[in-house]
């Protein structure tokens, strides 16, 4: 609805542009533009009115549903919530999947659609926490698509300009690299090149740029079209612990230890970045966790930190320099889930899941699955396995206010470590702003390499043949 009514304020302008220009010209083909555009901006007014007025029905419905569904859950939702869903409705008139994003035309061939008209005709109406779509069944089926997108290519539309780069500190070698490709990006690209400021004051660049505070680098980091990282995977963290809300791409050099997310050798950079320039290439959007912290307290609390964070690995809940266990409640999605008796409890995003949450027993996730990790440290339960949650769930770990331990400590990749406190609340989702990484090849490719090399996964001797088969071959 949004889409038509700004098309119809755009085109309304126009009007109003062609309108004063036919007042200085009569000639035909100014009349005929005007009146075409007339034409198309009640055409638009006529599909607004139609979305708004269906709109408005499912809202009738949502309300409806909310309601005898409440008598099951014992929880309401306030009129405020049921008219962001209901305005979040794409309607089958304008772009929804029930139009061309439906699978249509794939019918089940052993059923005549003769059959399937025997069916009551319904609709589905499919909601995450950002949306929701009305859905219409074609021949009265229902059908699923692939949701997760593992083949995404960006090209520029206009050349890039501004890169930032980021090195792994305390590495002369690493410094070296960078200074050689920042001169090489000015010099050879004319492109603009940003440091950290702790960088910048160290290295002798002429002409590199950086940022002075917090509120300068707000300013600027919109105009970086990419990142370059030099160093290890810990140096990826860093980067996407820059930019709390969009992250341009980050190209990665391998220069650390383990390299899952720095598919790249920094001695052909100059042949890897000429074509990072030039665009059409692959990415690997990797989900990033956005996590906030409620206090139970209302008194006003000074954070060490800004909230909400972005984790790009995980968040840990932990006993911290505590011995005892830690007591804490779980809930998805406002449900009591169940309650923790751990060391603490892990919630990791896919691209986590080959870190802490490996060593704590968590399965290895391929990055482009949507989903949350849910790895218990230690638990003091035989059967408390790890889980995985869909990427529209918000997770809520509660300190509760009978806990033995009053206090718990939370980390947000390894760092960053927050203390909560007895009735305090930590919430995490599945962000909207993932950390688009490029892939050398593609990230099918990049990451069954990286698990094979990295951590030797299903590595092992193979068994010799036996004589028959041997001779079988031989023949």
């Amino acid at each position: 609805m949004n889409e038509i009514r700004d098309a119809a304020a755009s085109l309304q302008k126009l009007l109003v542009a062609l309108e004063r220009e036919e007042k200085q010209d009569t000639s035909s083909l100014t009349c005929i533009t005007t009146n075409s555009l007339k034409t198309r901006i009640a055409e638009l007014e006529r599909q607004m009115t139609d979305v708004v007025e269906e709109k408005d029905y499912w809202m009738r419905r949502c309300v409806m549903y909310e309601a005898s569904f409440a008598t099951m859950v014992r929880r309401t939702r306030t009129n405020s919530e049921l008219r962001e869903i209901a305005d979040t409705i794409s309607s089958p008139k304008s772009s929804s999947l029930s139009g061309h994003h439906t699978v249509e035309d794939i019918v089940d061939p052993t059923v005549p659609p003769a059959v399937l008209a025997n069916r009551s005709s319904f609709r589905l109406l499919q909601c995450n926490n950002e949306e929701c779509e009305v859905i219409t069944a074609h021949n009265r089926t229902i059908r699923t698509q692939c949701r997760a997108k593992n083949n995404v290519q960006l090209m520029w539309e206009t050349p890039p300009t501004t890169v930032l780069l980021v090195k792994k500190p305390n590495e002369p070698t690493v410094t070296r690299s960078m200074l050689e490709v920042a001169t090489w990006l000015m010099q050879e690209k004319n492109m603009c090149v940003y440091l950290e400021p702790a960088v910048h004051g160290d290295v002798d660049l002429p002409g590199s740029l950086t940022w002075t505070n917090t509120q300068d680098w707000h300013a600027k980091q919109y105009k970086i079209d990419f990142v370059v990282s030099f160093g290890g995977d810990g140096t990826v963290l860093w980067v996407s612990s820059l930019f709390n809300t969009n992250v341009p791409p980050v190209f990665s050099f391998a220069m650390g230890s383990l390299g899952f997310l720095t598919p790249f050798e920094v001695s052909r950079y100059d042949e890897y970045l000429t074509h990072l320039i030039r665009g059409a290439f692959h990415l690997s959007l990797r989900q990033r966790l956005l996590c906030t912290i409620i206090r139970a307290n209302s008194t006003p609390h000074v954070e060490p930190i800004q909230m909400p964070v972005h984790a790009l690995n995980e968040v840990v809940v932990d006993r911290g320099q505590s011995a005892a266990l830690v007591d804490l409640d779980c809930y998805c999605d406002d449900v009591e889930l169940t309650k923790i008796s751990a060391d603490g409890i892990i919630i990791a995003s896919p691209t986590g899941s080959t870190a802490y949450s490996l060593s704590a027993g968590g399965s290895m996730t391929h990055p482009s699955v949507p989903c949350m990790l849910f790895t218990p440290i230690c638990p003091h339960s035989l059967s408390f396995r790890p889980l995985l949650f869909h990427d529209s769930a918000t997770l809520k770990i509660v300190v509760p206010i009978t806990a033995r331990t009053s206090t718990v400590m939370v980390s947000f990749d390894g760092k960053l470590r927050v203390q909560m406190s007895s009735g305090d609340a930590l919430h995490v989702r599945v962000s909207t702003f993932p950390l688009p990484s490029v892939c050398n090849l593609n990230e099918n490719e990049d990451w069954f390499e990286s698990v094979k090399s990295n951590l030797n996964w299903n590595q092992r001797k193979e068994q010799k043949p036996l004589a028959a088969a041997t001779t079988l071959v031989d023949s």
